[in-house]
Order: structure tokens, then sequence, then C-alpha cells
């Protein structure tokens, strides 16, 4: 293979199709894809750590801008519901990223995933905003939806969700709006 101009992107994007091929992903296997040696990638991220940090918030920064696009002008109980559903959907279509970025702990090192997750931490609480009003029930609410949203994606996209009698998205949506009906009330 030619060797290629490498960037801080091509690296990112070149990791994320390893991860999502289920394949190993690291300095090598990535030099590797470009016809280089790791040592070029130095130039670009100081580590692995950098690396694996700068595609969580790549993901983050995606979702993020979906879901922007998708719910603008959207608000109160529906909103949030179409938040989570096309959250879920999101990470269920990148599922092995998905559980690569549930696997990396919250750290506050690297300013530009920080940033990512706080902005859709913003968007996610302004939704929130709409319809609960009171601190204490935005913060449940809050737990409520990432805690059921995580749940059925991994449930989902490992496959412990195989009886087809209910399927899962609708139970998902099911059980978010009962419990978002119980927090309200």
């Amino acid at each position: 293979m030619p060797r290629q101009i490498l960037s801080k992107e091509l690296i990112i994007k070149t990791s994320i199709k390893l991860i999502e091929n289920k394949k190993e992903n690291n300095f090598a296997t990535i030099a590797r894809e470009f016809g280089t040696q790791s040592q070029a990638l130095y130039n670009y991220f100081p580590n692995q750590l950098a690396l694996n940090y700068a595609i969580v918030a790549w993901l983050i920064n995606l979702m993020t801008d979906q879901l922007r696009r998708n719910l603008f002008g959207k608000a109160g109980m529906t909103a949030i519901i179409d938040f989570a559903m096309e959250f879920r959907q999101i990470a269920l279509n990148h599922f092995h990223l998905t559980q690569f970025v549930l696997k990396m702990p919250r750290t506050n090192m690297f300013p530009e995933t920080t940033a990512a997750f706080n902005e859709l931490k913003s968007i996610f609480n302004q939704m929130i905003a709409t319809e609960f009003t009171d601190p204490k029930k935005q913060l449940l609410a809050s737990r409520c939806i990432r805690d059921l949203a995580i749940g059925d994606i991994v449930n989902v996209g490992t496959g412990w969700f195989a009886d087809k009698s209910l399927p899962a998205d609708k139970s998902f949506r099911k059980l978010l709006e009962q419990s978002l009906c119980v927090i309200a009330n």
C-alpha cells in the first residue's frame, strides 16, 4: 500500500474502522493500514490513550450533531422520548464503537472529550428541562433515561433481547414513558 499523508482525522477514522470491524486498535495496526511505522502516529497523538479519547470525542460529537439536527425545535415529553430513542439507535448503529466508549473511564484529562460530553449533556439537560422544572426530578429523569438507554443498548447489541414477540425498541419506549410519567407525578 502506498504511503498516505497522515492527519488526526484519518488516524481516528482508521481506528474507528478497526474497532467497528472488531480488529485490534493500536498504533502498530493503524500504522500498517497506512503503510507506515507506528512512530509516525506519535506526531499526532502522544500515546494510545490520547487516541482512544479522541475516538470517544468523535462518537459523542457525531451523536450530538445528529441529535441536534433531528430534534431541533422539539420540547416536552415527546422530545425527551425522541432524544432517548435517537441516542439508542445511533449507539446501536455503531455498537462496537459504543462498547469501546463505554469501557473508557470518564476523565477530564482530554479537553476535547470533556467538551464533547459537556455539549451532549447540555442538550440533554435542556431537553429534560422543557418537561421537568424541579432540579431533583431533572436529575432523576436524566439518570433514569441514561440507565434505561445504556442497559437497552447493551442488551440489544449483545443479543440478549431475542424474543421478537415484543420488539426491543417498543419495550424501551414503553419503559421510558412509564418511568418518566412516574417521575413527573
